[in-house]
Order: C-alpha cells, then structure tokens, then sequence
C-alpha cells in the first residue's frame, strides 16, 4: 500500500440515544485492565489478542463468503492513516489497549449517496441497516481488513481510504471543543455475552466501481443507496423506514457527509 498526502479532518455532531444497546459500549462503560508493569506483559496481551478466532469478532469475518476470495488491494491512503496500516495485534500493543480484537466499517459514497446493507433475518439485529463492515483478521492490517470486509459483504474494491469518521460526540465534547487522539477513535462494544471487547474504527473508502454491489445472502439480504437527508430522517424519499443497527450509526454516516462537505 502507499501513503499520500495528508488531508484535514473535521469531528461530527449529534447526540441521540442507541436504538439498540445491546453491542455498543459508551466509552464511559468501558474501563480498561490496569497497564501492565513491564513491556513483556504487554507484549503477551498483544500476543493473546492474536490467538482470537475470527469467527469470535461480532460482526464476524465472512471467511466463507459467496463472492469468492478477495482480490490483490492496492490500498492508497494519506499520511495520516499509517498509524493504522498495522497488525491488530501491533496495533493493540502501541496503543495500550487490551481489547479482545478490532473491527472495521466501510463508508462508501456515490455522489450524494452512501451505501447501506440490510442485515440477514437470521442474523442478530436482524433487517436493520448499516454499512459494510466486520472483524479484522489478527494478522492483516487494519485497513486491509476493511477493504477485505467491504468486498466479502459488498463485492467492491476499495482503491482509495479518505479518513477515519470519528465516533459520535459524547457528553460536552463538542461544547469543550475536545479533539481525540487517534487512538482514541474507535467505539467499543462487546459480545452478546458480555465476556469479551472489541473496538471498532469507520473508515471512508473509495472504490474503483460503485455501480456493481453485490451481497452475500449469508449475511445481507439488500441494499441501498441513501442521501444524507433519508440517513437524517431514517426513511427514503419513497417513504420506506430505514432502521439502523444503532444509532451510532447513524450519527457517523452523518457524520461522513459533513466531513466531505468540510473539504
């Protein structure tokens, strides 16, 4: 992959409640294990986050997907993002965080239009919307397996990573004026169960064909293209309801139109 000049970034606003509480964790909620007292019990909790099955990553890893084996990305990117063009493990390590694995989601634009996915009915959160996305494989960088996830669920080739979309404000960040660090720029969540906690960045991609999207039916059983006015409202200019997984969301697709418009 190759890095490109830098670009600027600009923090979302909104503030609503979650639709669903059931994966996502306000940061508040999350508090992490004390920091280990030497480099080699950190370098064994970066090493434990790699022994993780993909299969344990809510949304998992389409591994099996009917789309086929993802081809050869050639990933551009600018400077800024290098900080994520690392192992989830190395990654985990630098960063001093002690999550059980990474996730990544994948915010596509086509002209005025963002893509959104239709949860399969046998999937939890089922026939909500959302965008592409799903757990990093230990051994693949990070935006690697963003690219990889949005050809497994939507059968597009990322060419090009923009940014990252920073999570939704919370409390009085936007009246502080609190800007976040890199690292601090994913939501955690954790598993159905509660036992394990995973951290996921949104990433804008561009691709090198918006027009051919193709779903797995394991996974997602539509698709759509919306305007930031439907993403607002949650429903198409038809009329038809749009629900999202949570109301993150929601709020990070908003959020991705506003930065496209800041540049």
């Amino acid at each position: 992959m190759a890095s490109e000049d830098p670009d600027s970034a600009n923090m979302p606003a909104g503030d609503n409640s979650d639709q669903d509480a059931g994966l996502l964790l306000p940061s508040t909620q999350y508090v992490p294990p004390p920091v280990p007292a030497n480099t080699t019990q950190r370098a064994d909790k970066a090493a434990a986050a790699t022994s993780a099955r993909p299969s344990e990553l809510p949304p998992a890893p389409s591994s099996a997907s009917n789309l086929g084996s993802p081809p050869e990305f050639h990933l551009t990117f600018p400077d800024r993002l290098k900080g994520w063009d690392k192992s989830v493990a190395v990654w985990l390590q630098e960063n001093n965080k002690y999550f059980s694995g990474v996730a990544a989601s994948a915010i596509v634009f086509s002209g005025d239009r963002v893509l959104v996915l239709q949860r399969a009915p046998h999937d939890s959160m089922p026939l909500q919307w959302e965008p592409p996305g799903g757990g990093v494989d230990p051994e693949e960088t990070i935006l690697v397996g963003c690219a990889r996830e949005l050809w497994e669920e939507a059968g597009l080739v990322a060419s090009r990573v923009v940014r990252v979309v920073p999570p939704p404000p919370v409390g009085d960040e936007v009246e502080k004026g609190v800007v976040r660090e890199d690292r601090d720029l994913g939501i955690p969540f954790s598993n159905r169960t509660g036992d394990k906690f995973y951290y996921k960045f949104t990433f804008e991609v561009e691709v090198e064909d918006a027009e051919v999207v193709r779903i797995d039916p394991n996974e997602h059983v539509g698709w759509m293209w919306l305007t930031e006015e439907e993403v607002e409202n949650c429903r198409t200019l038809e009329g038809k309801g749009v629900s999202f997984t949570m109301s993150s969301v929601r709020k990070q697709l908003l959020g991705a139109f506003a930065l496209r418009k800041a540049d």
